[in-house]
């Protein structure tokens, strides 16, 4: 009676050491499948034990919010994952959370386009904290205006061309030239559009951000105009409630 006491013990044991280990013991990147500007695509390395895939979950996360990504087994070690969301954030990463002791943990944040990944080894699940946009310094020019602002939580320096105009060929999308121009003034492709609309209230038919026109000629926003929209996730929430059918 004793010893079957000690294996039923035994058998319990490792029953629950199965179900706090985590189940998921590699994942890595092994294709990236489309480029900044575009939708998520990946093709993933893992190695999990797992019976079930929905067990296993994927997140874009980059500046301006996390996406929960769609994933398509291939075979027994990779998955391809996609989302509908432009990815504009080159520190954008990957989060891979599998479900375990009835919750969601974090189990590997991977850099997806290039970097040092942050490996998260059973870590709870986390409210996501918005990453600060990274932005890029245009070349000195003797004729632009310096200055400093705050963008979220990253303080960035901003050169703005004295009257100057901003590239359009009457077939981009404003989303386009926001997403370019965005890396030029330090802001989101959210901010740089919604002060594109904000500078040319002219170029736009029916007073909707939606309704550029052909023949419009952009005029650079002011400085004072950048500061209204540098915060990202300010932007994107203003944005989306001005994106209306026209």
């Amino acid at each position: 009676m004793m010893k079957k006491i000690i294996i039923l013990a035994f058998v319990t044991l490792a029953l629950f050491s199965t179900t706090v280990i985590a189940e998921v013991s590699h994942v890595s990147i092994n294709q990236r499948l489309f480029e900044l500007g575009g939708y998520p695509k990946l093709k993933i390395n893992i190695v999990s034990s797992h019976k079930n895939p929905n067990k296993v979950q994927y997140f874009l996360r980059q500046s301006v919010g996390e996406e929960r990504l769609v994933a398509k087994p291939l075979n027994q070690f990779s998955v391809l994952i996609s989302g509908v969301e432009d990815v504009v954030d080159s520190e954008a990463v990957l989060v891979v959370k599998e479900h375990r002791i009835n919750r969601w943990r974090e189990v590997s944040v991977l850099s997806i386009f290039g970097g040092e990944s942050a490996n998260s080894q059973a870590v709870e699940e986390v409210a996501s904290k918005p990453m600060p946009a990274k932005t890029q310094q245009p070349v000195k020019d003797s004729k632009e205006i310096i200055s400093t602002r705050t963008a979220s939580t990253a303080t960035v320096k901003v050169k703005i061309k004295e009257n100057c105009t901003i590239g359009f060929n009457g077939s981009e999308t404003l989303w386009r030239i926001g997403l370019r121009q965005s890396n030029v003034w330090g802001v989101s492709t959210y901010g740089a559009m919604l002060a594109i609309f904000d500078a040319n209230p002219r170029a736009f038919r029916k007073d909707s951000i939606n309704g550029l026109r052909a023949d419009a000629k952009l005029q650079c926003p002011s400085q004072a105009i950048l500061d209204k929209y540098g915060d990202a996730i300010a932007a994107k929430e203003l944005y989306d409630s001005m994106d209306q059918p026209l």
